[in-house]
């Protein structure tokens, strides 16, 4: 099956050649590239935070298969939902699915199952695709869906699944984490609650994570694909965390009495 761009037009340009254009323009090409693991990217709007995300992606020396673990806005399909095969498709081409590896990943947890709905209409995954066509043309991709209201249990759960299957790989995927981090609140204030789940994420703590983003109604949307992230990379052998970048929507806006806020780190 082919999934259809849902946002082409809209989050980023609809036409080839000005989105090749548009992901360029948020590269940075001087920046010397490394192995990792895992990284969070954001994954609003490129004239927002398409900054960020070009600044993590293009430090990292991607592989052939990225997993991406996006936050179901919606709530719709499955909890934990894995697009099964085919392709996904932007303006830049189609981006083959890593049959194989979703398809182990599946067997791997009980929480995991094929399911195409989870990603109707979703954003928070597809924004992260042309970026990586532009940086590895020949990359493939496992989508992961995960449901916003898991609990820290079976988020843990699911990252420990996925690391005993991809223990097994003798070239690990990289595991991209989608999310925003505080929503609508003035610059100052979202800065001091984003610094609050930031630390916890440079300690590979996916657990006080969970806990502060909960305890002091942190609008981190992407919470639970980034806990799920973290319980997987560090059982993968992740030692260290590194912030690339933080960001909100007021640098493209003029505007900073109410921001939506960007974090990129990677783990390694």
């Amino acid at each position: 099956m082919i999934r259809q761009p849902a946002v082409a037009g809209q989050f980023y340009e609809g036409r080839a050649e000005a989105l090749r254009a548009e992901v360029e323009s948020h590269l940075d090409v001087s920046t010397e590239t490394e192995g990792v693991l895992g990284c969070v990217c954001p994954h609003a709007g490129y004239v927002y935070s398409g900054d960020v995300a070009g600044a993590v992606l293009s430090a990292i020396d991607i592989p052939k298969t990225v997993i991406v673990l996006s936050f179901s806005h919606r709530g719709l399909g499955g909890r934990y939902a894995v697009w099964p095969d085919g392709a996904w498709r932007t303006p830049l081409g189609e981006v083959p699915v890593d049959e194989e590896l979703a398809s182990k990943l599946i067997e791997s947890s009980s929480l995991l199952a094929a399911d195409t709905e989870a990603f109707a209409l979703e954003h928070s995954g597809e924004v992260m695709l042309p970026f990586l066509q532009v940086l590895k043309p020949d990359v493939e991709v496992v989508m992961v869906s995960v449901y916003p209201v898991g609990s820290l249990a079976e988020l843990q759960t699911l990252g420990h699944d996925m690391a005993a299957s991809l223990g097994t790989l003798e070239v690990k995927p990289l595991l991209l984490a989608s999310s925003d981090m505080t929503h609508h609140a003035p610059a100052p204030f979202a800065e001091k609650q984003d610094r609050l789940a930031i630390d916890r994420m440079l300690e590979l703590d996916e657990t006080g994570l969970f806990n502060v983003v909960r305890k002091r109604d942190i609008s981190m949307c992407g919470v639970c694909p980034v806990v799920v992230t973290i319980a997987c990379v560090k059982d993968l052998g992740a030692t260290s965390a590194r912030l690339v970048r933080y960001e909100n929507s007021g640098k493209a806006t003029g505007g900073y009495s109410s921001v939506v806020a960007y974090a990129g780190l990677i783990f390694k």
